[in-house]
């Protein structure tokens, strides 16, 4: 298996020219635009207007063209993260391919499937980049240890963010933990109120303003339990009761992925993160444990096929 996953790597970095997701810096300007001064923003305006122009420009008539100054736009590359703005046309020229098969707009009417699945890779490999920076190490290596020992886990989340926590109940309970994973409120309190000790507690909310989730966060603590919030990169309120904050990429979604596309592929994503390192702590046993459950269902199945044969 180790053989095949290093052939994998091999295979990929051999292929890297034909993977059409290498540059971000048009999709790095939108999401940062709002949060620029007026001087900088009207020049990433222009950059995500007409990007391919702006290779042909020099500093000052970049300035000229946005109704800004030559001085601000040195602000806007380094804003951006850019040591200037040679590094800027340079990484808008490697992005050519890409602004030319208009691959960073939201959908379109009519638009084809092949479109549609481009531009979502496009969207899906930015975000979870940037997720994958947005994860702090010790807070993982924290949550990860809670939950070798912990007793009970107990796991909430509202609309799209149930969906990831009923993944964390599926990934752990095949393991032999005992997760709880309800949505119903009075249910998770009142078990929390007679958690043994080390039980953790996880609330999910890409927001982190829900206040069914804040309650809950809340009311964990009370209890004495250790928390770990999963929410996007910003200073919300549900990060600031939670011993442990983990924080996903702040995604902007676009109107037509309005079922939190982008947030959920992000959490499910740091899901995946935490789970793998929890696996690593008892490999063995835990190893052990996923293979005597695969056996349990697999034992399921003959055990129907009987039935049906009977």
């Amino acid at each position: 298996m180790v053989h095949c996953l290093f052939s994998q790597i091999h295979l990929y970095s051999n292929r890297k020219e034909a993977n059409p997701i290498q540059q971000n810096i048009v999709l790095s300007i939108k999401e940062k635009l709002p949060a620029l001064p007026e001087s900088e923003r009207k020049i990433g305006e222009l950059v995500t207007e007409k990007p391919l122009e702006i290779i042909q420009m020099n500093a000052s008539q970049l300035a000229e063209a946005a109704g800004s100054s030559a001085a601000a736009v040195i602000r806007f590359c380094r804003s951006m993260g850019l040591n200037g703005y040679t590094e800027l046309k340079l990484q808008l020229s490697a992005e050519s391919n890409l602004i030319q098969e208009d691959l960073y707009t939201d959908i379109l009417p009519d638009e084809g499937l092949d479109q549609i699945k481009k531009k979502l890779l496009v969207h899906t490999n930015f975000t979870l980049e940037k997720t994958n920076s947005a994860l702090d190490n010790e807070r993982m290596e924290q949550a990860a240890t809670w939950l070798v020992d912990c007793p009970t886990l107990y796991v909430y989340g509202l609309g799209a963010s149930y969906l990831v926590a009923l993944d964390i109940k599926q990934k752990l309970s095949r393991i032999g933990k005992q997760v709880l994973c309800t949505q119903d409120q009075h249910e998770l309190a009142a078990s929390m109120a007679i958690a043994q000790p080390g039980s953790v507690y996880i609330g999910i909310s890409n927001s982190g303003e829900k206040k069914e989730g804040l309650v809950l966060m809340e009311v964990a603590n009370k209890w004495g339990l250790h928390t770990v919030s999963l929410t996007k990169d910003t200073d919300n309120s549900l990060s600031k009761l939670a011993e442990v904050a983990l924080k996903t990429a702040d995604t902007k979604e676009a109107p037509l992925r309005s079922g939190a596309t982008i947030s959920l592929l992000n959490q499910l994503y740091a899901v995946d993160v935490l789970f793998l390192h929890f696996m690593t702590k008892r490999y063995t046993d835990n190893i052990h444990h996923l293979e005597r459950s695969r056996k349990a269902t697999d034992d399921l199945n003959e055990f129907f096929k009987q039935y049906n044969n009977a």
